[in-house]
């Protein structure tokens, strides 16, 4: 345990309070969080999880505009796209994990390449459902926090699979919290589900 994993993981804990709040505030925080958890992830040869930090980075400066100012002007609302929606979205991120997890394998030291980057890869999607404001990415996050406990603990980062143990118990009521604010908010057409 290093105080640049501390620093990440603070960072990390009061981004994600925020997030189950609808705060803005998220994505700054959010942001110091990822920068200083690259270092950490690459320290640990973790490199595709250094690498997600960087696109984390990225699309939290999109999604940090969104929900400022991405319907049409104005905040908005929480929207729920349908399981076949992000089930697309799903096969991607798997096509993706093969393919880079072979490269990892193939022309790195890296440490669990595989679930290494379907962590990556789920957490890709995750963040853009986040950013998009849609309620299912508290489900896919689920999904990240269980693979991210088991591939840390192994690389023995303990802070890290603690705060990852805690981000799986936050799921929960994210999901609680989103789903009363998402019955309480008007209807519209961008917080209405898609076709299934």
């Amino acid at each position: 345990m290093s105080l640049l994993e501390i620093a990440a993981t603070l960072c990390t804990v009061v981004s994600v309070f925020l997030t189950v709040h609808l705060k803005r505030a998220l994505y700054p925080i959010g942001i110091l969080g990822v920068v200083l958890f690259f270092f950490v992830f690459w320290n640990a040869k973790l490199y595709a999880s250094a690498g997600l930090q960087v696109y984390f980075a990225l699309i939290q400066l999109y999604g940090w505009w969104f929900w400022a100012r991405g319907d049409r002007g104005r905040e908005p609302p929480i929207g729920d796209w349908s399981w076949r929606t992000v089930g697309l979205f799903g096969l991607a991120a798997a096509a993706f994990t093969a393919l880079t997890s072979w490269g990892l394998y193939a022309l790195t030291d890296a440490q669990a390449p595989v679930l290494d980057t379907a962590i990556l890869a789920l957490s890709a999607l995750a963040q853009f459902l986040l950013d998009r404001k849609q309620m299912k990415n508290w489900i896919v996050w689920g999904v990240v926090d269980l693979l991210s406990i088991y591939v840390y603990a192994g690389q023995q980062l303990w802070l890290t699979t603690g705060l990852y143990v805690l981000l799986f118990a936050n799921v929960f009521y994210g999901w609680a919290i989103w789903r009363r604010a998402y019955g309480r908010q008007a209807p519209s057409p961008a917080a209405a589900p898609q076709p299934a």
